[in-house]
């Protein structure tokens, strides 16, 4: 047993110290001395301390040292540690409905060796952990409502979980299954690898390809709106994949019906004529497009983020619609100008006006990003393990409430008037 707090035992001992030391101090009646009239009786207290070299109420006195013992103790956090034997195995796997092939992604994690304990945790934009591995399959299996699935949850809660096999095992091992999709990464990515230290093993699972269909957008028979016309000449320059709907004005039920289709509903609505522009910038997909832009109220804060700003908030959110998908839209551009047929613009709208979810040949990240999660980099600052110190004791908690009760019993036992009172210190 070693412990955290290891100077709560020397002040635990100092004040059990002082509890006997006063304990010795007892209070005793003065000598009785007749007098002749009460005129001469000492304006003095009626009882005198005097110490003694015969203690009494010895359970008491044990009471109260096993409060301050038992406090002490836990205070100076006692932990018991075994030392790590065997070995343990972390697998994550996404489960989003990006993935193409999970009968492949079964036949990959059926080739992984498993080790004395393998963990599965399943994510997607949550995580779920299982020591089960039919009931990691059987998530896997279920519908799969997020269109992506987010590496910063599953790294988040596999490297959590391998930490805390670390206090059982010798040797822990994490195995990453995902698509590795550009929209999975996020800014806290690279943060939350750099807080394993060791090498984690990727398998790449095959996106989902799309039939490749006719390429459609059906816009607003407006001639002099710039959105129009820069979605117009994007579908000329052939940037523009599957089927998809503008509409700034307000979604009809018929939208609605017509997304579930399988097509991509694109809400985009107008500015008004006061709306103030500035020069910002948009990121997305991994470019940035930087020119005149009007800020929309943006309330929506469900779906898949495609687009945000410059500082980091959201300008485009994806929703899935049946078999299509919800595009919203929050900014416009001014009606002057000519920035919208820029190839800067050109490459925003391919992403904004593509197929949902992405398309499966461009939304795969580099081989870089990939590899900078397997192997951390020597640039990789790793983050230290959460400090034991602040996190849950239970040994502690029961010491504590061991001592809680102790207090209470050793003031009952004094308001009873069970122990004699003589003993009871002065206050």
């Amino acid at each position: 047993m070693t412990f955290l707090a290891p100077a709560w035992l020397g002040l635990a001992a100092a004040a059990a110290l002082a509890v006997v030391a006063i304990h010795l101090i007892a209070w005793r009646l003065p000598r009785a001395v007749i007098l002749p009239t009460a005129r001469f009786v000492p304006d003095e207290p009626a009882r005198l301390a005097a110490r003694t070299v015969r203690p009494s109420d010895l359970a008491l006195l044990a009471l109260r040292i096993a409060i301050i013992v038992a406090g002490g103790v836990a205070m100076a956090r006692p932990t018991v540690h075994s030392s790590p034997r065997g070995a343990a195995l972390v697998i994550a796997l996404e489960s989003s409905a990006a993935i193409g092939d999970a009968a492949l992604l079964r036949d990959s994690m059926r080739a992984i060796p498993r080790r004395d304990r393998t963990t599965f945790v399943v994510f997607d934009t949550a995580a779920r952990v299982f020591d089960a591995e039919d009931a990691a399959w059987n998530d896997i299996a279920g519908p799969r409502t997020a269109s992506s699935a987010s590496l910063t949850v599953g790294l988040l809660a596999a490297i959590r979980e391998a930490r805390r096999l670390t206090r059982d095992y010798e040797s822990v091992d994490v195995v990453l299954a995902s698509t590795f999709s550009r929209a999975s990464f996020d800014q806290a990515t690279g943060a939350v690898r750099g807080t394993w230290p060791d090498s984690i093993r990727v398998v790449r699972i095959p996106l989902l390809t799309r039939a490749s269909g006719p390429t459609h957008i059906e816009l607003p028979a407006t001639s002099d709106d710039p959105i129009v016309a820069g979605l117009r000449l994007a579908e000329a320059n052939a940037l523009l994949h599957g089927t998809s709907r503008l509409v700034r004005t307000v979604a009809t039920a018929s939208d609605s019906a017509w997304t579930r289709d399988g097509h991509s509903l694109i809400l985009w609505p107008t500015a008004g004529d006061n709306a103030a522009e500035r020069v910002d910038g948009i990121h997305a997909r991994g470019f940035t497009a930087i020119g005149h832009f009007i800020r929309l109220p943006f309330v929506s804060d469900s779906g898949r983020v495609i687009a945000r700003w410059l500082d980091g908030a959201a300008t485009a959110r994806e929703t899935t619609l049946g078999a299509g998908c919800i595009r919203t839209i929050g900014f416009d551009v001014p009606d002057i100008g000519d920035f919208v047929l820029t190839p800067s613009f050109q490459r925003l709208l391919s992403v904004l006006a593509g197929p949902c979810a992405g398309d499966g040949a461009v939304g795969v990240a580099s081989d870089s990003a990939i590899a900078a999660i397997a192997i951390p980099t020597e640039r990789t600052t790793v983050v230290p393990a959460p400090d034991e110190y602040r996190s849950a004791n239970r040994l502690a908690a029961i010491l504590m409430t061991l001592a809680v009760l102790l207090a209470v019993a050793e003031l009952w036992f004094r308001r009873r008037g069970t122990l004699p009172a003589r003993a009871e210190l002065s206050t």
